[in-house]
C-alpha cells in the first residue's frame, strides 16, 4: 500500500487517468445516465455484473487515498482531482440506482462529502437534496448533510434538541451503561453465558451516543465560528473531532470513523474557502473603517440567507483575494454559471467601502432588470440603493437623478453613453464600471459602439480613480485575449482570472426518431449508452388528427421535452430565431388542447397571477404565449413587452416554471437555466450558429444546486447522418469567440471591398486610392457580382460607412479639432487602444494604411460639416448621413418637438397626438431611428399607445407585430431619434422662435410619454420609477388626481396616506395589480427593516455554578421552549442565564462575549428588525 506522499500521489495520478481499469468510470457514468431504479431498460446496452462493486471498491480507495495525501500536505489539486473522482465513481452506483439499497443513504452522504472536498460543494448539495429525510442514515450522518445543504437553522436546532434532551450527558450515560450492565449480569446469571462479547454490545451503544454528543458539540461550535470569523472556534471544533476518532478507530466503529475523519477535513476546508478566510480584512489603512463594516455586513447577511452562502468556489478564489484591490482592472472569464457575479459583488464591495458609486453595465434591457434583482438582493441589507435605467436611450430629469444618485446604477451601454456623451460629470465620483458580458466587441453596430465607448472611458482624464471589471463567459485565448486584457487593464502587471471550472457536468447526446421510435443516444468518453424507446408515437385522443405525435422535429423536440420532465427535468428549448419562439407558442397549444401534452405546471395557478394579469393586459387574454404561461411554459424572447417579460424571468428565477422555450437573447447573457438544453436548431438564416454562442448557451445546462450535471441535447428527425454530422461538428468545435477589435474589423472590411474595387491588393496602391482618390468612399463595383450579390454588398458598405461615421463622431466630435490636427488627435484617443494593440500585430504598411483609412473619413466629415453640427451628431450618438438629415429636418423637427411638449404639459390630448405622429413620420424615415418593422396601422397603434388604453382590447392587423413595434419602434427607435432632435439643435443653438433655443423650453415630456405609453406625465414618471402595469398606473394616478412630476414629488405621493390607505384595501389600483402594487413600493422605497443595522446592550448573566466566565469569550444567546434566555458556550452546552426571555429576531446575528465585568454580556445586535433586546415582562 501506498505510505509516503509520492508513492499516494503516483497512485493518484494512476488511477485518475483516462482509461483507468478499462474506463471504468466511464462505464459507471454510462451506466447511471440509462438505467431506472437499478434496471436497465429493454434493449440498452449491457454492464458487468460487478461494474456497481468496482465502483465502490474504486470510489472509497480513492477516497481513502486523498485524505491520506492531505493529511500529508500532499499536492493539494492532486487530492482534490481524487476526490471529484472517487465522489464520481460513487454517485453513479446511487443515481438512478436501486432506491431500496440500505447503503445508498450512507454512500450518498460519503459521495456528497467527497465532492465537497474536492471543491464541489454545488453537487453535493445537488446529490442530498430533497432526499436526506428518506435515507437510511444515523445523527451523525444527518447532521453532516444539513451542514453540506446549508442548513444552518435546522442545525442549531438539531444540536440544541439534542443537548436538551440530556441523552449524551456523562449522568445520562452512566446511568445507561449501569442500567444495560445490570440487563446483562441478569442474563448471565440466568443462562451461564460468557459475557465478553455481552460487554461490547452494550459498551459500544453508550460509547456511540457519546462520539454523537461530542459530534454535535463540534457542528455546534463550528457554525459558531463561521458565523463569527473566529478561528479559535474552529480549532476547538477540529480537537472535538479527531477526540472522537481516535475512540472509534480503537474501538473499529467503521461508519463512525469514515463521518469523522470526512468532516475533520470538511471543516477545515470549508473554512478555507470561507469569506472570512478568503476576503481580506485590511486592504488599506485609508478606508480601513468602512471596509471592515461592510466586510462584515456582506458575509453575516449572506451567512443568514435560508441557504447560508458562506464559501467560494475554486474559480472564484483568485477574483476575491484581488477584488479588494482598488487599482486591479479585472477581466474575468470563467464559463456560464461559475461565479462571475459574485466577484463583481466583491469589486462593489471594495468599491463602496472608498466612498464612491458603482455603474453596472448590460448588454441587454432585459439583463438589467435581472440584474438589478441579483444586486439588490445583496446589497439593500447593506444599506446601500440599486436602480436600473429602465428607457432606452435618452435620460430624463427623474433617470439622471438615479445616475447622480443611487449607489448602483445598471443600464444598457446605449443609455449610458448618451447620458455621459451630454453630462460627463454623472460619473466623476463612480469608481467602478462593471462590464457584464464584456465580450460583446465586433462588427456590428451595437458591438462597435460598445469599444468606442470602452476607450472613451479609458481616456477620461479621471479614468485612472475608476475601475474596470470585465465578465464573459466566452474570451479566446492567445494574442486575442492578451491585447484585449491589457487594453481593459492599461497594460498593468498580471492577467487575466480564468478557469474552466464549472460547479455542474455537462452530458451530451442526442435525440434520434428511427423506426418509429424515439431514443436518446450518449456520448460518454468511448462509451455510447442509449435509453431506447425513450418516445412512443400516439394519434393525439382530441380532434380530428390521424398522423401520430411526434410528426415532424419540432414536435420530437416537445415530445422528449414533456418525458424529460416526467423524469423530473426542467427543459429550456434554445430557438436561434426569434421567430421560431412565437410559433413554438402556437404549436405548444394546439398540442395540449388536442390532449398530446399535458400541463407542466407544478404550483396552484395563483402563483402566476401578477405574470398572467401583464400578460393579458400586454398580449391580449388568449395569446398563445399567455395561455403557454398557464400550463406551466415560459416563452421568452426579448421583443416581448418588457413589464411582463420581467414578470416572468422572476417565475423562471424561482424555479415555478419546468419548460422554457427562449430566443437569442439568452445567448446575450440572460441568466435562464435548466436541467436540460435542448437546442432545436444550428442555424439562423441558414448559417451554423457562431461556436462562442453555442458554447454560452449550452452553458445553462445544469443548475448549480439543483443538478451534479446538465444534458444538452439535439433533436434528430431525418437525414440523421448528416445532421448528427453537424451536430457533432459544433459540440467539438473548440474555436472561442473572435475578439478583433470591431473597428479594425470595419477598416478591414472597407479596405477589402476597396482592393475587390481596383483589383489590387499592394499597400501601396490602396494608401493611394485612399489618399488621393475623390471616390473613396462610393461604393466600389467589382466585375462579375450579379444584381442581388451588387445589392447586399451595396447594403453592407453603406452601413459600415455609417458606423464608421458615427464611431470618428464619438472620439473627435466632442472637441473643436481642426482638419489638419486629424491624424494626430485619432492617434491621441486610440492611444493603448484595441485598436492600435491589434493593429501592432501587423506590418507598418497596414497599421499605416488602416490609420490613413481613419484619418481620411474624419477630414471628409471635417471638410462637409461644422463644429457644432459636428458637437450635435456627437450628442445625439449619430453619423454624419443622419446628422445631415437630422439638420434638414431641424426646422421642421424642432418646432414640433416644442409644440408636442407644450401640448402633453397643457393636458391637450389630440393634439399631441397629432404632433407626435408628424415627428415620428420624419424619424422614422431616418436611420438608425427606421424601425425593423413599420406596421401599416403603425399611427394607429401609436395613437392608442399614447391615449394610455390597453393594446388587448383593439384590432389589429397583427397583435405580435404590433408589439414588435412598439418595443423597438416606440420604446427604443422613436425616443432616440427625439432625443437626437434635442441635443442637435441645443448644440447647434438654433433658435425656435423669438430668439428663444431649444434649452429655454420644456421638452422633457415627450420621451417619457412614449417609452411609457401615456400622455399623463405622473403616470409616466411612476412607470419609469419601475411600477410594471401601465393600466394600473394610469388607474393610480387618476383615481387619485395626482400631479407629481419630480422623483421627490412621487415619493411624497407613494408616503401619502391617500395611497396607503387605498393600496391597504387590496384592490387598488385594481384588484388583479394589488400584489404587484405592494411587490413595487417595496422594491422602490426599501423600508429601514431591510437594512441591517447594529444595537448594543449589555446583558446581566447568571452562571451555573461549574462555570467560571472569563472576559472576551464568546458565547451564545438562545431562547428554548420556556424559561429566561439561555447562555450556551461554544459547544452548544448550557453556562448561564440572562435576566429576561429576550425576544431575540431571527433575521441577524447577536454578536456576544462575556464583558469586563463578568457579571454581564456585551452583545451587538447585526440584522434587520426593530428593537432587538426588547424581552417578556
Amino acid at each position: 500500500m501506498a505510505s509516503t506522499i509520492e508513492e499516494i500521489e503516483e497512485a493518484i495520478r494512476q488511477a485518475i487517468a483516462t482509461g483507468f481499469r478499462g474506463r471504468l468510470l466511464e462505464r459507471g457514468l454510462a451506466r447511471s445516465m440509462i438505467w431506472v431504479d437499478g434496471e436497465l431498460p429493454d434493449g440498452s446496452p449491457n454492464f458487468a455484473e460487478k461494474l456497481s462493486y468496482d465502483l465502490l471498491s474504486y470510489g472509497y480507495s480513492l477516497l481513502s487515498l486523498a485524505i491520506r495525501l492531505t493529511e500529508l500536505n500532499g499536492d493539494a489539486d492532486l487530492a482534490r482531482a481524487a476526490f471529484e473522482k472517487s465522489a464520481t465513481a460513487i454517485t453513479d452506483v446511487i443515481h438512478n440506482g436501486n432506491s431500496d439499497d440500505p447503503e445508498s443513504g450512507f454512500h450518498k452522504v460519503l459521495a456528497a462529502s467527497s465532492y465537497h472536498l474536492g471543491r464541489f460543494s454545488a453537487k453535493a448539495f445537488s446529490l442530498l437534496n430533497h432526499s436526506i429525510e428518506n435515507e437510511n442514515l444515523s445523527r451523525i450522518e444527518k447532521m453532516l448533510s444539513l451542514l453540506m445543504l446549508r442548513q444552518f437553522s435546522e442545525l442549531e436546532a438539531s444540536v440544541l434538541d439534542w443537548k436538551t434532551s440530556g441523552l449524551g450527558t456523562d449522568n445520562s450515560l452512566a446511568e445507561k451503561l449501569g442500567f444495560e450492565i445490570d440487563q446483562l449480569s441478569d442474563q448471565l446469571e440466568s443462562e451461564d453465558q460468557e459475557g465478553e462479547f455481552g460487554i461490547a454490545s452494550i459498551e459500544l451503544p453508550v460509547i456511540d451516543l457519546a462520539i454523537t454528543d461530542n459530534y454535535y458539540s463540534a457542528i455546534y461550535e463550528f457554525l459558531f465560528a463561521l458565523e463569527t470569523g473566529n478561528s479559535v472556534l474552529l480549532e476547538g471544533a477540529i480537537n472535538r473531532v479527531e477526540s472522537s476518532m481516535s475512540v472509534s478507530a480503537e474501538l473499529n466503529m467503521l461508519p463512525q470513523w469514515w463521518i469523522l475523519r470526512i468532516t475533520k477535513h470538511l471543516f477545515r476546508d470549508l473554512w478555507e474557502s470561507s469569506f472570512h478566510r478568503v476576503i481580506p480584512v485590511s486592504p488599506d489603512q485609508e478606508n480601513n473603517e468602512n471596509w471592515t463594516l461592510l466586510r462584515w455586513l456582506f458575509i453575516a447577511s449572506l451567512f443568514k440567507r435560508n441557504k447560508a452562502e458562506i464559501d467560494l468556489w475554486p474559480s472564484q478564489l483568485e477574483g476575491a483575494r484581488r477584488a479588494v484591490s482598488d487599482f486591479d482592472d479585472l477581466v474575468v472569464s470563467l464559463p456560464t454559471s461559475a461565479g462571475k457575479t459574485r466577484i463583481a459583488e466583491l469589486c462593489i464591495l471594495r468599491c463602496l467601502a472608498i466612498g464612491k458609486r458603482v455603474l453596472f453595465i448590460t448588454p441587454l434591457r432585459a439583463l438589467s432588470a435581472q440584474t438589478e434583482a441579483s444586486l439588490r438582493k445583496t446589497f439593500l441589507p447593506l444599506g446601500k440603493s440599486v436602480s436600473s435605467l429602465y428607457g432606452s436611450i435618452g435620460t430624463s430629469d427623474f433617470e439622471q437623478n438615479v445616475i447622480k444618485s443611487q449607489d448602483i446604477v445598471v443600464g444598457t451601454p446605449e443609455k449610458l453613453d448618451f447620458a455621459l456623451r451630454n453630462d460627463p460629470s454623472l460619473i466623476d465620483d463612480v469608481g467602478l464600471v462593471v462590464l457584464d458580458e464584456g465580450h460583446m466587441i465586433g462588427l456590428n453596430e451595437r458591438e462597435l459602439s460598445y469599444e468606442v465607448q470602452i476607450q472613451r472611458l479609458l481616456k477620461r482624464d479621471d479614468a485612472e480613480q475608476r475601475r474596470i471589471v470585465c465578465l464573459s463567459a466566452i474570451l479566446p485565448d492567445g494574442d486575442q485575449l492578451e491585447d484585449f486584457v491589457s487594453w481593459l487593464r492599461r497594460d498593468k502587471d498580471g492577467g487575466a482570472i480564468q478557469s474552466i471550472w464549472r460547479p455542474t457536468d455537462l452530458r451530451f447526446g442526442e435525440i434520434v426518431w428511427q423506426a418509429n421510435t424515439g431514443r436518446i443516444n450518449f456520448t460518454i468518453g468511448e462509451e455510447q449508452p442509449f435509453i431506447p424507446n425513450y418516445i412512443h408515437p400516439f394519434v393525439p385522443p382530441v380532434g380530428r388528427r390521424k398522423k401520430p405525435f411526434p410528426k415532424d422535429k419540432k414536435e420530437l423536440t416537445l415530445a422528449a421535452t414533456w418525458r424529460l420532465v416526467q423524469d423530473n427535468h426542467t427543459v429550456l428549448i434554445y430557438c436561434p430565431e426569434k421567430r421560431s419562439v412565437n410559433s413554438f407558442a402556437k404549436d405548444i397549444m394546439d398540442l395540449h388542447k388536442r390532449g398530446a401534452l399535458d400541463s407542466v405546471l407544478s404550483v396552484p395557478l395563483p402563483e402566476l397571477d401578477l405574470a398572467i394579469v401583464l400578460g393579458n393586459e400586454w398580449l391580449g387574454d388568449g395569446h398563445p404565449i399567455v395561455e403557454c404561461l398557464k400550463i406551466g411554459v415560459a416563452v421568452h424572447h426579448g421583443a416581448l413587452p418588457t413589464p411582463f417579460r420581467k414578470e416572468m424571468e422572476k417565475l423562471l428565477r424561482e424555479g415555478i416554471l419546468k419548460v422554457t422555450v427562449s430566443s437569442p437573447t439568452l445567448a446575450q447573457g440572460l441568466n435562464l437555466s435548466a436541467t436540460a438544453v435542448i437546442i432545436y436548431s444550428l442555424t439562423r438564416n441558414r448559417n451554423t450558429i457562431d461556436a462562442s454562442e453555442f458554447k454560452n448557451v449550452i452553458g445553462r445546462a445544469g443548475r448549480a444546486f439543483v443538478d451534479t450535471h446538465g444534458l444538452v441535447l439535439y433533436p434528430i428527425f431525418e437525414r440523421h447522418d448528416w445532421f448528427r454530422t453537424q451536430w457533432r461538428r459544433l459540440v467539438e468545435d473548440t474555436n472561442a469567440r473572435n475578439m478583433e477589435s470591431g473597428l479594425a474589423l470595419l477598416v478591414s472590411t472597407l479596405v477589402s471591398r476597396m482592393a475587390q474595387g481596383i483589383g489590387n491588393t499592394e499597400i501601396d496602391r490602396l494608401l493611394e486610392y485612399v489618399l488621393n482618390n475623390a471616390q473613396t468612399w462610393v461604393f466600389p463595383d467589382v466585375a462579375n457580382e450579379t444584381t442581388e450579390q451588387i445589392e447586399a454588398q451595396k447594403t453592407a458598405w453603406n452601413k459600415h460607412i455609417v458606423s464608421l461615421d458615427t464611431a470618428l463622431l464619438s472620439m473627435l466630435g466632442e472637441e473643436d479639432v481642426s482638419i489638419d490636427a486629424i491624424p494626430d488627435a485619432l492617434d491621441a484617443i486610440l492611444q493603448s487602444s484595441l485598436w492600435q494593440r491589434r493593429l501592432n500585430r501587423h506590418d507598418e504598411g497596414q497599421k499605416g494604411l488602416f490609420d490613413s483609412v481613419l484619418a481620411q473619413r474624419a477630414k471628409y466629415i471635417w471638410n462637409v460639416t461644422t463644429t457644432l453640427q459636428r458637437k450635435g451628431y456627437f450628442l445625439a450618438g449619430v453619423g454624419l448621413d443622419t446628422g445631415q438629415r437630422l439638420d434638414a429636418i431641424s426646422p421642421q423637427a424642432n418646432v414640433l418637438l416644442v409644440n408636442a411638449n407644450g401640448y402633453i404639459s397643457a393636458n391637450e390630448q389630440q393634439l399631441a397626438i397629432a404632433t407626435i405622429i408628424q415627428l415620428a413620420e420624419l424619424v422614422f424615415d431616418i436611420a438608425p431611428f427606421t424601425p425593423r418593422n413599420l406596421p401599416d396601422d403603425w399611427k394607429e397603434i401609436l395613437a392608442i399607445w399614447l391615449r394610455g388604453e390597453i393594446l388587448a382590447e383593439h384590432e389589429f392587423n397583427d397583435i405580435n407585430e404590433a408589439l414588435m413595434f412598439i418595443e423597438d419602434g416606440l420604446i427604443y427607435r422613436l425616443p432616440w431619434g427625439l432625443e437626437a432632435i434635442r441635443v442637435r439643435a441645443q448644440a447647434n443653438e438654433d433658435v425656435i422662435s423669438d430668439g428663444a433655443t431649444i434649452v429655454d423650453y420644456e421638452v422633457g415630456l415627450v420621451v417619457p410619454a412614449i417609452e411609457n405609453g401615456t400622455l399623463n406625465r405622473s403616470a409616466a414618471l411612476l412607470m419609469q420609477a419601475g411600477f410594471n402595469s401601465r393600466k394600473a398606473a394610469i388607474h393610480a394616478v387618476n383615481s387619485t388626481n395626482a400631479s407629481f412630476t419630480t422623483g421627490v414629488q412621487l415619493k411624497a405621493w407613494l408616503n401619502s396616506v391617500e395611497v396607503f390607505d387605498l393600496a391597504i384595501g387590496l384592490d387598488w389600483p385594481t384588484p388583479e395589480t394589488s400584489n404587484l402594487w405592494w411587490s413595487f413600493i417595496k422594491e422602490y422605497e426599501p423600508k429601514s427593516e431591510s437594512t441591517w443595522k447594529s444595537v448594543s446592550a449589555v446583558i446581566f448573566a447568571t452562571w451555573i455554578d461549574t462555570f467560571a466566565p472569563v472576559e472576551g469569550t464568546p458565547v451564545k444567546l438562545q431562547n428554548l421552549e420556556d424559561g429566561n434566555t439561555q447562555i450556551l458556550a461554544s459547544d452548544g452546552e448550557k453556562i448561564g442565564t440572562a435576566n429576561y426571555r429576550y425576544k431575540l429576531l431571527e433575521g441577524g446575528v447577536y454578536y456576544t462575549k462575556i464583558h469586563s465585568d463578568t457579571r454581564y454580556l456585551g452583545v451587538t445586535y447585526w440584522g434587520v428588525g426593530s428593537s432587538p433586546f426588547d424581552y417578556h415582562a
